[in-house]
């Protein structure tokens, strides 16, 4: 038995009795001949029931099931939830939690979505983005001018489109999405392969030939690694010039273990161990959500340089804590913690230090990490043993860092030809 009632906005609602429960739903019209109609729709459902001609599954909504001649069971409708474009990065952001990413990772995410968002568009829905959008975005930024007003490069565009596949799987699983990162069969310009690394002496034979066309003399400098005895000269520059005093111990630090300029910022006294001279080094590049660590064994001359600057340095937790001889309210958002040098702050200074001199060619922190790699590498160090103390885990890193310097490659060929 089945019964409407009418309520007082004039929406009509149907009743009946099955399995000795009662059940009432909104028909969600005000009209009376579909009111009725679904009366008589729920009436024969419930007598078909009866004699064994429909079958209500068990973990049915029994309701639903009857007005709905037996079409919707179990299943609700949803309206997947709409997330705008504009919106990814800030939601985003917003879930993970504070420590989740490292402050540099972050803004270089916030770059990139910049760009995806100028040219797709802000306010374009996550769920309506297809190959066509992904395709038009290539194409665009590929027409772009870049560094040094060059194109902008694939490697970059490869970079951007890498960070919006990680925020879209995230949207994935937060079911604002259904499908994965539309990529596949996009295509790119062509890649040019990076210069390989040179001596400052294959540098300046190179530039004193003349530049070849479409080449800038800073894409030779920033290829540049060091010697040791040039590092010597650099680190003896920094020591002398820097109006900071955690500086030079910092610069010292990198060239002799090889560790990033945020790892260096990061570093905590408790980590060198004078004991057993060895450097604990804490990452956040290699495992994603996760901090790894990795040792370097300590030379006699970085041994006798942090020790003096821990016995010197005002005590804290960090190995170069902050020095408040300045306010610092640019970038704030992008530190890691109050208390250490940024690694803004480190570049700037260092950049400021070298400034006036030869050194200003070289691109900054980077200079001493694939130097102390590349120093390893000529004296025919285990590649093992420099995987483990820079943290490396592929072989296109591999081969991008392990170049030997050219008299110990002449030597190397003699041994073979005489």
């Amino acid at each position: 038995m089945a019964w409407l009632d009418c309520e007082r906005t004039g929406i009509y609602q149907i009743g009946f009795c099955f399995g000795g429960r009662r059940f009432k739903r909104s028909l969600k019209t005000r009209d009376e001949p579909t009111a009725e109609a679904a009366l008589y729709r729920v009436e024969e459902n419930l007598r078909l029931v009866a004699n064994g001609r429909m079958t209500i599954p068990a973990d049915a909504d029994i309701a639903a099931f009857l007005i709905s001649d037996g079409k919707i069971s179990t299943a609700r409708l949803s309206v997947p939830q709409t997330l705008l474009l504009g919106e990814l990065f800030d939601q985003y952001q917003g879930q993970m939690p504070a420590d989740a990413l490292a402050s540099e990772s972050l803004r270089i995410a916030a770059i990139h979505m910049r760009h995806v968002i100028r040219i797709i568009g802000k306010r374009t829905a996550l769920r309506t983005i297809g190959r066509d959008d992904i395709q038009r975005y290539v194409n665009a930024r590929s027409g772009e001018t870049g560094l040094r007003g060059r194109s902008v490069s694939c490697g970059t565009i490869r970079k951007e489109l890498a960070t919006f596949r990680t925020l879209w799987r995230w949207a994935k699983q937060s079911e604002y999405v259904s499908f994965e990162f539309p990529n596949q069969g996009l295509r790119f310009p062509r890649q040019q392969q990076k210069m390989p690394f040179l001596t400052w002496e294959q540098i300046e034979q190179r530039l004193r030939r003349g530049l070849p066309e479409g080449q800038a003399e800073a894409d030779y400098w920033d290829c540049l690694y060091l010697s040791t005895e040039e590092l010597d000269e650099l680190l003896k520059e920094v020591q002398q010039a820097a109006a900071y005093d955690f500086l030079h111990p910092m610069c010292f630090m990198a060239a002799h273990t090889g560790a990033r300029r945020s790892e260096l910022c990061r570093s905590l006294r408790e980590d060198i161990d004078f004991e057993s001279d060895i450097i604990l080094i804490r990452e956040k590049k290699k495992q994603k959500g996760k901090e790894t660590f990795r040792h370097v064994p300590m030379s006699p001359r970085l041994r006798a340089v942090l020790w003096d600057w821990i016995g010197l340095s005002p005590w804290s937790p960090y190995t170069f804590p902050l020095e408040h001889r300045v306010n610092r309210t640019r970038n704030q958002n992008r530190r890691e913690n109050a208390e250490s040098v940024s690694p803004d702050e480190a570049t700037d200074h260092l950049k400021q230090t070298l400034a006036g001199t030869k050194w200003s060619r070289i691109r900054g922190w980077h200079i001493f990490r694939h130097s102390f790699i590349s120093n390893c590498a000529s004296l025919a160090v285990d590649q093992r043993m420099i995987d483990a103390w820079v943290g490396h885990q592929t072989e296109e890193m591999r081969k991008r860092y392990r170049h030997l310097f050219p008299h110990r490659q002449k030597v190397e060929l003699e041994r073979v030809f005489g």
